[in-house]
């Protein structure tokens, strides 16, 4: 797991551990440079705040800290230049604009892996392979990635719900129990909508799978799996949401694809016979 992930996933902070570990996140650059000293001025903390985190962590010390780090960050260093919010100006041609998303994707693609935990992918297709009902609860322009998933997993027979309306979303989850699984799609968690869902799946015991943000999500609390979408936009000031729906559609693709590996030769058949069946209808 990297260190991004990790400071994540921490719990039972005390406030200024976890106003330690938002600076981190928020920062990770700048902590790549700054002594214990400067890290714990930074974010107006102690000293030993950070090496309590430190140790929370696992690590040794701040020169481990920076290993990680760094290691976490490398494969991004070479897009700092772009304005993910803004990343079109009213001057630009469209070469330029092409070229500018083209960074965009590839960092988000980077970052996405960044925050990848294969243990964590490993376990939640598990949570899904155990289901007899999958549900994948999601609002807005989400809700298109939440279909293409439910397509490409009805090709190898198997069902998807994909409620919609605030009302089905309520329902599908009251009439929900422990043998579903649910997929909530939750950037921050702000909707009101899927909050009382998730609400509703933890208390009928329905096993959750959320795909967040790495920003703060109240949502996260009710999770017992999590997975993590680039964070480089802002929620709401921005042109579109070109690297969360980038990330998005990474992290279900992948979420497919080891599904799909888990009975590979089974499901290779499963479609060709299917195509074949439909090909011959339509002659």
């Amino acid at each position: 797991m990297n260190l991004l992930t990790k400071i994540t996933e921490l719990t039972e902070l005390t406030n200024n551990e976890k106003v330690l570990a938002d600076y981190i996140l928020a920062n990770p650059k700048n902590t790549l440079s700054f002594k214990p000293k400067d890290l714990a001025a930074a974010a107006f903390v102690s000293v030993a705040t950070v090496y309590r985190l430190i140790n929370k962590l696992g690590l040794t010390g701040m020169g481990e800290l920076k290993v990680e780090l760094a290691s976490t960050l490398r494969t991004a260093e070479a897009s700092t230049d772009i304005d993910y919010d803004y990343p079109i100006l009213e001057s630009d041609t469209p070469f330029q604009i092409t070229e500018n998303l083209s960074k965009i994707y590839q960092r988000t693609i980077d970052e996405t892996l960044n925050f990848s935990d294969p243990e964590a992918l490993v376990t939640a297709v598990q949570v899904l392979l155990d289901a007899q009902v999958i549900d994948i609860y999601a609002a807005s322009a989400n809700l298109f990635f939440a279909q293409n998933f439910k397509f490409q997993m009805q090709e190898i027979g198997v069902l998807v719900n994909v409620p919609e309306e605030d009302y089905i979303q309520r329902l599908s989850a009251a009439n929900s129990d422990e043998k579903h699984a649910a997929l909530v799609i939750s950037y921050g968690g702000r909707g009101q909508t899927l909050n009382d869902v998730v609400k509703i799946l933890h208390e009928n015991q329905v096993p959750i799978v959320l795909i967040t943000s790495a920003q703060d999500n109240p949502l996260a609390k009710y999770a017992a799996h999590k997975i993590y979408m680039a964070s480089i936009e802002n929620h709401y000031d921005k042109i579109s949401s070109f690297s969360t729906r980038m990330s998005l559609l990474m992290i279900l693709d992948t979420l497919y694809a080891v599904y799909f590996n888990h009975d590979y030769d089974r499901n290779i058949d499963f479609k060709i016979t299917n195509y074949k069946k439909m090909n011959k209808k339509l002659r």
